[in-house]
This record gives C-alpha cells, structure tokens and sequence, in this order.
C-alpha cells in the first residue's frame, strides 16, 4: 500500500493543534497559515497570509523579532526560541517558536515554524511563586508562635494576648494571600 505524501502530510499540518505557519525567508511574508493559527491568533488563518511575520509581535519586539527570524531563515539545525504575539484582538501572548530548516520550493526559499501558546506557564509561575513565598511566611510565623504558645507555660497574660494578636495578624495575611492565589487560577 502506498501513501499519498502530499496527503499525509497536509493531514499532519492541518490537523496540528500547534500553530504552523511558512513565510518566505527573503520578505518574512507569510505563505501558509494552518486552521491553529487562526485559533492563535483569533482570526481566520487566511488573515494571516500575505502579512508580515513581524506584524504578528508587539512593536517593542520589533527589532528582536527580526533578528530572530534571519537566525531561523540561516539555521542548520533545529532552534527554539520564546516571543509575544499579539492577536487580532490586541491580546498578547507568550509562546515559542519552534523552527527546523529552511526549504525551498519553486526557486523560492521558504520558513516554517510552529507557534506553541505558553502563556499559562507564566500563569502557573505565578501561583507557585505565589504559594511557596507569599503564603509559606505567614504559615511559618503562625506556626512559630503556636509552638511558642504550646511549649512555654511560663509566659505572662499579656503576653498571650500580644501573641493571639499576631496569630491573628499573620492569619489575616495568610487569607489575603490565599485570595490572590486563587484569583490568579481564575
């Protein structure tokens, strides 16, 4: 049985949930954008065609972008790199680029790179910097007080009460820090 190669491998790229684009190495004008760029990019992929790859990043990015690109167009192996985009919709995104070789078709020599979202890995930085700094200094002074408070029958009212308070002081800050972290995973 022989398999229709042209067909194999367009089922490949259009049934990709990453986002594969190709541009001409020598402009940076996109060519071909699969149905996940479009969802990358909320548009229509047929949007992205006919533009330049740098249009797709924020302006601040521009001069970066660019360098990258003609690192790409000029590798030889495999090159990975992280980047914004920004989608119709202005919404900027943090992803990485994904490109091997450059190939030529037609006399024309041609990119492609595939566009992986990981924005929610930042989201997930985050939480965890969120969790194990932000909550874990509250947690450990309530729990140094508490032992305070267990092991020392000797220790005066007041001083019970001054360190009540600052149970409840940390106890408070810990809320607010278990707030925020749970707003971040909204």
């Amino acid at each position: 049985m022989q398999v229709n190669t042209d067909m194999f491998l367009r089922s490949l790229v259009e049934g990709s949930t990453d986002a594969i684009m190709v541009a001409e190495a020598k402009t940076g004008i996109i060519a071909y954008a699969n149905p996940a760029s479009g969802s990358l990019f909320e548009c229509d992929p047929a949007e992205l065609i006919g533009v330049h790859q740098s249009k797709l990043h924020p302006p601040e990015e521009l001069l970066d972008i660019i360098r990258k690109f003609q690192e790409f167009t000029f590798a030889e192996k495999f090159k990975e790199v992280t980047a914004h985009i920004l989608t119709k919709k202005g919404k900027k995104k943090r992803v990485l680029i994904s490109s091997a070789n450059s190939f030529v078709n037609n006399d024309v020599k041609y990119l492609s790179a595939y566009f992986k979202d990981i924005s929610h890995v930042e989201k997930l930085q985050e939480i965890s910097y969120a969790q194990s700094h932000l909550v874990r200094r509250p947690l450990c002074n309530i729990l140094a007080i508490s032992k305070m408070l267990c092991e020392n029958d000797f220790l005066e009212e007041n001083m019970v009460v001054d360190l009540a308070k600052k149970i409840f002081v940390e106890a408070t800050e810990l809320d607010q820090c278990i707030k925020l972290v749970v707003e971040k995973t909204n």
